[in-house]
Formats: structure tokens, sequence, C-alpha cells
């Protein structure tokens, strides 16, 4: 079977490297998606194991028309009462390009009174509308005369883990997090520091990955339970793979200066039960020191956007000269939206890429921290 895992621009090599760990097979990157081959037990652990997912699709149907009756017809003879029960719940959404249809709303229409009317012929009754928690969520990508329906095995967004019961004004998305966390290289082999720790999201998709828990393993739902040919079974035993570790021998610490900040971290903390691993404190990063070296350091600093701080430029400069001086033998990385500020932290990065944090277009930076100069 076809699919298509969903991300954030930029994140595309990041996940086919991922979804060829998980199993997946003829990995192939497009825009800001992987297409990979599988079967339903790859499907379930994608979504289940998926870190750099934001949500998985199930290609079902393929083909071309040429007018309005011709689609019709074709969703009409679609069977789509393998899926979706009669009287269940459904939502269409569609995407399209150089189409005959003047817009997604109309294709999306016309196919959820196609796949009403069959119900409705076949059963007596046709499902109900509902685009906040469907059963079944169809959607629809159409290029010119080609149609291809995919039925969303997610529900909602991979990026919302479960364990984010306390949201920061200016919160990491947990999919940038975890992609940041891969870019830094870091091996989970030694400490864990976010400086500048806001609701925890870094700190936990670190402690996440080092012990092994899986992305999904606190989410109560997703979008395949709801779908008559859910396994049970077989998602039972994909569960039951996970290998989690009891303990790992490094820490997590997590510093900020705001008792309000850190009090959401540490609910955030509690709700993922790792408590045991992360440590929270209110200090300011910049007068803090690893535990032990070498440690790992990465934050999300303001970028001056939905957190205002005086004198931005002097802000990231701080930063860099705290790194410098305190954290020498470590590795740090950052990411901001704020590409002049981030000029001012007055490292030169041992690596750059461009990720998104929901809508906003951020520089990540990685710097390795030496005593003195590279050279020496």
């Amino acid at each position: 079977m076809l699919f298509i895992a969903k991300t954030f621009a930029g994140l595309e090599a990041l996940l086919n490297e991922e979804l060829q760990t998980l199993g997946a097979q003829n990995c192939k990157s497009l825009s800001r998606s992987v297409q990979f081959e599988g079967d339903f037990a790859l499907l379930y652990k994608v979504n289940y194991y998926s870190r750099l997912a934001l949500r998985v699709l199930w290609q079902v149907d393929t083909f071309t028309f040429a007018n309005n009756n011709q689609f019709y017809e074709h969703i009409f003879n679609f069977p789509a009462e393998k899926y979706l029960t009669s009287d269940g719940t459904m939502a269409v959404s569609a995407t399209l390009a150089q189409s005959i249809f003047a817009s997604p709303l109309f294709a999306s229409v016309l196919t959820k009174d196609a796949i009403c009317d069959r119900m409705r012929d076949r059963f007596g009754e046709r499902p109900s509308v509902d685009k906040e928690n469907p059963d079944v969520q169809f959607h629809l990508h159409i290029f010119k005369d080609r149609a291809t329906l995919y039925l969303d095995s997610s529900g909602e967004s991979l990026h919302k883990r479960g364990y984010k019961v306390s949201q920061h004004p200016a919160t990491l998305n947990e999919v940038t997090a975890a992609a940041m966390i891969k870019l830094s290289g870091w091996k989970m082999d030694c400490d864990f520091i976010d400086g500048m720790c806001g609701g925890g999201t870094l700190l936990i998709e670190a402690a996440m990955a080092a012990l092994n828990i899986p992305a999904g393993f606190y989410r109560q739902h997703f979008g395949f339970f709801t779908w008559r040919n859910f396994d049970k079974e077989l998602w039972q035993k994909t569960t039951d793979a996970a290998s989690i570790r009891e303990d790992v021998p490094i820490d997590f610490y997590g510093y900020d200066i705001s008792p309000r900040f850190l009090g959401m971290a540490r609910t955030n903390v509690e709700q993922a039960e790792l408590q045991d691993f992360i440590h929270l404190s209110k200090q300011d990063m910049f007068d803090s020191h690893p535990k032990r070296k070498p440690s790992c350091i990465i934050i999300n600093p303001p970028y001056g956007e939905r957190l205002e701080v005086e004198e931005i430029n002097d802000f990231y400069q701080r930063i860099g000269d705290t790194w410098k001086s305190n954290y020498a033998g470590c590795t740090a990385c950052l990411i901001s939206s704020n590409a002049e500020a981030v000029k001012h932290v007055g490292l030169h990065p041992s690596k750059r890429a461009d990720l998104f944090n929901g809508s906003l277009a951020c520089k990540f930076m990685k710097y390795e921290l030496y005593s003195g100069s590279k050279k020496a």
C-alpha cells in the first residue's frame, strides 16, 4: 500500500531516514512530505513512533476524469463502506491545481455527496458530516485531470503528543523540537540542557528519545481507531513492541527565569511522568554552567515576535558570550526566526538549517564550543 507522511518544509530528508528505520519501503522525498510503501502494521507503527511526521495519509484510489459527472461517478463507485459505517461521521478536504473545479470546496462537496449517495442507496441511510472529529477523514488531491483519494490515518496532527497540557505563549512545536534534537547530533550519551525551557517541550522530547518512549505514547486517539477495518489486535502488537527504557545514565536540566513558565514546564513534565529525569529550576541561563562536560544545550530563545525582548541583538550577543565562557567543551544549538539577531551570537556555526516553528520560518544553528580558538 502507498502512504504519504506529511512534515514541515526542510525535514523531508530527516523524515525519509526515520521512515526507513521504521521499515518503510521505497521512500521518496516530496515537498513537505515523504511517500512510502508498507502494510497496515507499518501504518500503525509510523503513527505511533514517528517524531517527525505531522500526519500519515493512505492512498486508497486514483483516477482521471474529464468532467463533473465522471468525477462523481467514480467517487460513487468507490467502496467507502469498507472504512465508514452508514450512520458514522465523515469529512472531506481537498487541494487542487490547474483543475476544472472552481474551488477546493466544490470538489470536497461533490465528493461528500457521492459517498453519501452511495451509502443511502445501499443501506437506506447516509453518514453525517463532522468537520471537527469525523470517524473517517477523506482527503482529495487533484492536479489537472487526475484525482487521488486518501484516508487521513492520524486524526489530529501528530505533533500533538498528548503531554502538553499547559501552553506557553511562544510554544515550540513538538515536531520542530524533535528535529532540532536530531540535527544537534546529540547521541543521548551526555546531559541535555535547555537554558530557556519555557513549557519544557525540548526537554520532554529529548527525554522521550533517550528513554525510547514512542512519540504517540501519550495520545488517546488516532484517526484509524474509528475506521471499520481497524485491527485492534495489530494495534495492540504495535504498542506492545515498544521497548521503553527504565533509566538512562544522563540527566536533563531546564532553566527559566520566569516562575510562571517553570510552572507550565513542571505541569507538562508531570503529565509525561518524566519528573524523575527532568530537573527544573529558576535560573538565568546567563549565570548557568553545565553540571558535567560535555553536555548538549539547546534553546528556543525569544524571537522578538510573540515574546518581546528589549535590545534583541544584545540579548543574542549575551547568549554567545555565555556559551563561550561557561559551556566550553559542549555543543550548543538554537532556533530563531530573527535572522539579524542570530548574527549577534558571534560564534561560527558548525551546522545551519532552515526550519519552521509552526508558521514561522526559522534558522537553526549548531555551535561547537571550544576553550580559546578552534585550532588550539
